[in-house]
């Protein structure tokens, strides 16, 4: 059993090092976003070459159980994680610094592999037999331990941004398939078991026989997520564009932003009157332009007197839209996706998210209930 579980974790780090370079090298799918997946994917399996989760100890007459024998680069794995994540909601401007700081941080930790090189090379020795294997020890340990916080963080920030991201669409774009990133949770929600475990670890490092299972579990866990990764990757060779930025954020007409009752009802008659949400691009930028009103103000008016978000309001009125046509399409002549398009869903997938959310059904189920079989 140890054999395939082993046989499986290693094929996922394998996995995640092809994956590494499609990532970064591939000018198919290059982007930012991409080429910090990709060094974070291969940060993971540098890792998993310093652990004990390789079948051989030796490169030549160069240890890799030793301390540092490879380049210590666990303090990587979160900052490109997070800056992967940042890239792709359009947030990482927010926290530079930070970036910067852990950059220069874990340079310098990864640096000491080429002490340990220099002394393998020139005395022979390592950094354990010059220094002591128990000054090494605590060394490595501190690095760890830190690493654990830093990674802890950075999932806490990816989560938060996450979070920031939804409600900037929810309120100004209206497109329902950009609210459709379980998968970028998924990837966080599948790492902390991964984390919990890590920090179990370092605990027991200090108050306790360390268990050597503990590292496959780890590992195994990891080996779950590469897997997830790769099934995304399949299915969204792009994942997801990049979101502008907040017009909000951008909105300096700030004496229109008084709302009222009247106001509203007249922004839901200008909705309806023109049917703007048909254009399947529709956002709240583009809208208040159209009808010459301030955003902050339609916002402002959408969420308190009709007590609904933009995203939420627009595929309302797309919902009925598509129920009316199916309705009127008596012989069944429509197809759902052409049904989809001339209600204004950009996808088949958004069409069918926001029916299961307005109404509990698919478009199908509907047509089903509500039009007679001929």
């Amino acid at each position: 059993m140890d054999s395939v579980v082993h046989f499986l974790v290693g094929a996922a780090f394998l996995q995640g090092f092809f994956m590494s370079l499609i990532y970064i090298f591939s000018k198919k799918y290059r982007s930012v976003a991409n080429t910090f997946l990709g060094l974070f994917l291969l940060m993971i399996v540098i890792e998993a070459l310093n652990s004990d989760m390789l079948p051989f100890d030796t490169i030549g007459n160069y240890t890799t159980r030793e301390y540092f024998a490879l380049p210590d680069v666990i303090l990587f794995i979160p900052v490109f994680f997070l800056r992967f994540v940042l890239e792709k909601l359009g947030s990482s401007h927010k926290y530079q610094w930070f970036s910067r700081v852990n950059y220069f941080l874990a340079f310098l930790i990864s640096f000491i592999t080429l002490l340990n090189l220099y002394l393998f090379a020139f005395k022979s020795s390592s950094i354990a037999q010059t220094y002591g294997t128990e000054l090494v020890y605590w060394i490595h340990f501190g690095v760890k331990a830190f690493a654990f916080v830093i990674t802890a963080y950075c999932f806490l920030l990816a989560l938060k941004e996450i979070f920031a991201y939804r409600k900037l669409v929810q309120n100004e774009f209206s497109d329902y398939d950009l609210l459709q990133i379980n998968w970028l949770s998924n990837l966080i929600y599948l790492l902390l078991p991964a984390i919990l475990l890590w920090g179990i670890a370092i605990v027991f490092a200090v108050v306790a026989p360390y268990p050597k299972d503990l590292d496959l579990g780890i590992f195994g866990i990891v080996a779950i997520f590469l897997y997830y990764l790769s099934y995304q990757a399949y299915v969204k060779p792009n994942l997801f564009e990049r979101l502008p930025e907040s017009i909000l954020n951008q909105d300096t007409n700030f004496d229109d932003d008084g709302c009222s009752q009247e106001k509203s009802v007249k922004i839901e008659a200008l909705m309806i009157e023109h049917e703007f949400f048909l254009n399947q691009d529709l956002s709240l930028h583009s809208f208040a332009k159209a009808v010459s009103m301030s955003p902050r103000m339609i916002s402002n008016c959408i969420n308190q007197n009709l007590g609904k978000n933009f995203n939420e309001w627009v595929n309302g009125f797309r919902v009925k839209k598509a129920q009316e046509l199916i309705k009127n399409d008596r012989k069944n002549s429509l197809s759902i996706e052409g049904i989809g398009l001339e209600s204004g869903f950009k996808s088949r997938s958004s069409l069918y998210a926001a029916f299961k959310n307005k109404l509990g059904c698919s478009p199908g189920e509907f047509r089903k209930r509500n039009v007679p079989v001929h």
